[in-house]
């Protein structure tokens, strides 16, 4: 049996066309958040998720999250609600990331909770500048 990928498993859980996804830059993010977490992983990370969190990982790991998250274009709101959406949250969220990692169908209270998450970030997306980083991400110029 073939595994989704991460984008195919959350349109599959959350009913999102293809269209949808990649208007909230999916890809994209968990790209960015794949690569955060792989290098947590190599430096002994006991959980290396905690890296794009926005609570429990260290400073330089958020400062440097939130820089990659601006250049793919997301308002402080929407980069809290792709946090949220993704990582987890302290309430108990356990987050997509997780979910797709141990192969989990979401249940009914946990669609609910990232649809709102999804909410937060279309609602955002009507205030967000035309123009986008797209894909491209590169180190902040101080």
């Amino acid at each position: 049996m073939t595994r989704l990928t991460f984008c195919d498993w959350t349109a599959a859980q959350l009913g999102l066309t293809s269209t949808e996804i990649d208007d909230i830059k999916l890809a994209p993010v968990f790209d960015l958040f794949i690569s955060r977490i792989e290098e947590a992983r190599r430096r002994g990370a006991v959980d290396p998720l905690t890296t794009v969190t926005t609570k429990r990982a260290g400073g330089n790991s958020r400062a440097c999250t939130k820089r990659m998250l601006e250049q793919l274009g997301f308002s402080a709101g929407q980069r809290r609600a792709v946090h949220r959406l993704l990582a987890g949250s302290p309430s108990g969220w356990p987050g997509l990331l997780r979910l797709y990692a141990v192969s989990a169908d979401l249940t009914s209270g946990q669609r609910q909770y990232a649809r709102r998450q999804l909410q937060t970030l279309r609602v955002h997306d009507v205030t967000r500048s035309g123009s986008s980083a797209g894909c491209d991400i590169r180190p902040a110029t101080p």
